[in-house]
């Protein structure tokens, strides 16, 4: 009887400790698949044996303390302060409704009650509060299997009523040619402006950079105009080889998905289907906005699946309680520069690519076709190189010099680039385009104009009337590649 009192005592420790887990399954349900892995039992398993050892050192100084009532004590706290975001948030729309809109404290305010409430249970629980603890019993096994059964619904309905995200129209490519295909580069330089702006606004030539791409056979495609404006609608719109709008703003079809969101598995874009048909592997190097494993490790050209430590995940898990925060905060005050240990690599997308491939050369070189799709996060913001490519912070989400040294730097990446893939993959498809134009343009037609520069067969004529923005050069590609006429869509 004994025994088995204990069993049950420690059972519902376990389950507690589970419930910031399943909560944080529950609330990326989408994501389940991606989520559940190696890293995330890791994680199960090491902050399991923390909090043991936490309640066996605190045991070790408290003699006469119940090992139970400790280990309880630990666990609930542990559990609310998991709670901390939906405290947070709880909070935001309460001043919101009071017309607070812009109040700053609610982050503080939150993880003051957590410690109100960590103190009060812990002096309760420490004084074996009989009421308190057959509260705890019955309210945690309710949420506990409350969740689970949420978990599950949840999940059957995910996959009872899975969406393929069709296409807002059937375009097609049917190869006539069954020529042997080649491997397409699409970097996307994010905020990169066009160069005549470029060279205009900070008073700098550009003829040895487009001199040097012009003898390597890249060709630099001048007023060229996207859809859209901004990152995820540009993108998107590349994805599906199209306009995703129509002209009152809304989606042509509700059935569209928005990048990054449809890299999911169960989404199905133009350019996927396409790839698919043609026999095209997808990989994708993204950045902190897009980062490729929250969304679809099939499509990584990284090892993430592979490794027992997932920082994204781990962030993202954490971001439930205050220490992401705290954590920021002590970097700031101890100077701890995230910029450089952090994005300066994530954001990389050309370096990380040109790394992977000298590393994984013979794997890749021999391998089925592939599409690369790397989103290379500059010279948007966060400004964080120097014109040689070194590290170096330019403060605020307006800096000119930030940008300029950005924008140089990206030229010399291309530059490499071109004579790395030379070497690698002399017969590939290379195209670098932006999404939208630089941070500081005037407008949202302003916004539209980007960088195009395109290396392609040399049976794929260009025709300088056309607008070959992102989705107009997909389909030159593969229209090229397939042998059929392209059609193209006018802005």
């Amino acid at each position: 009887m004994v025994i088995q009192k204990k069993l049950n005592h420690y059972f519902l420790i376990f389950i507690i400790f589970l419930l910031p887990f399943l909560d944080f399954l529950k609330n990326n349900i989408n994501e389940t698949d991606i989520i559940i892995g190696k890293s995330f039992f890791f994680l199960i398993l090491v902050l399991f044996l923390f909090l043991l050892l936490s309640v066996c050192a605190i045991k070790y100084f408290l003699k006469n303390a119940s090992f139970y009532n400790i280990f309880l004590i630990i666990i609930v706290v542990y559990w609310l302060f998991f709670k901390h975001n939906f405290l947070k948030s709880s909070l935001n729309n309460f001043f919101n409704k009071l017309g607070l809109i812009n109040f700053e404290y609610t982050s503080e305010i939150s993880l003051l009650v957590i410690l109100i409430l960590s103190f009060c249970v812990t002096v309760l629980i420490y004084k074996n509060n009989f009421f308190l603890k057959k509260f705890i019993f019955i309210f945690f096994y309710l949420t506990f299997f409350m969740t689970l059964a949420q978990i599950i619904i949840s999940n059957l309905k995910l996959n009872t009523n899975t969406t393929n995200s069709n296409e807002m129209n059937s375009i097609n490519f049917v190869d006539k040619l069954n020529n042997e295909k080649k491997n397409i580069y699409f970097f996307i330089l994010d905020g990169m402006q066009p160069i005549k702006e470029f060279e205009d606004y900070y008073k700098l030539s550009l003829k040895e950079f487009l001199k040097y791409t012009e003898n390597e056979n890249y060709k630099y495609i001048d007023n060229t105009v996207n859809f859209y404006d901004n990152t995820t609608q540009s993108l998107s719109s590349l994805f599906y080889l199209g306009k995703i709008l129509n002209k009152e703003g809304e989606l042509k079809n509700n059935k569209i998905v928005m990048y990054p969101t449809l890299l999911k598995k169960n989404n199905k874009s133009s350019l996927i289907r396409i790839l698919n048909n043609l026999g095209y592997n997808f990989k994708m190097i993204g950045n902190f906005y897009a980062y490729c494993p929250k969304f679809n490790l099939k499509y990584c050209l990284n090892d993430n699946e592979t490794k027992m430590v997932d920082y994204y995940l781990y962030i993202n898990f954490f971001k439930q309680t205050p220490l992401i925060q705290i954590a920021l905060n002590l970097g700031s005050f101890f100077k701890f520069d995230y910029n450089k240990y952090f994005f300066y690599t994530l954001n990389d997308g050309i370096g990380r690519l040109i790394n992977h491939l000298k590393k994984d050369s013979i794997v890749y070189k021999y391998n089925k076709p592939t599409f690369y799709f790397i989103h290379h996060m500059s010279p948007h913001r966060p400004y964080i190189t120097n014109e040689d490519c070194s590290y170096k912070y330019y403060p605020g989400k307006i800096n000119y010099e930030g940008y300029k040294a950005a924008y140089l730097c990206n030229l010399k990446k291309i530059e490499k680039t071109i004579k790395f893939l030379n070497i690698f993959d002399p017969d590939s498809i290379v195209v670098f385009q932006s999404d939208h134009n630089w941070e500081m343009s005037r407008g949202t037609e302003a916004r539209k104009n980007i960088f195009n520069l395109l290396k392609i067969d040399d049976n794929c004529s260009i025709d300088h009337k056309v607008n070959l923005n992102n989705s107009n050069t997909l389909r030159l590609i593969f229209s090229c590649m397939t042998g059929n006429n392209p059609k193209f869509i006018n802005n």
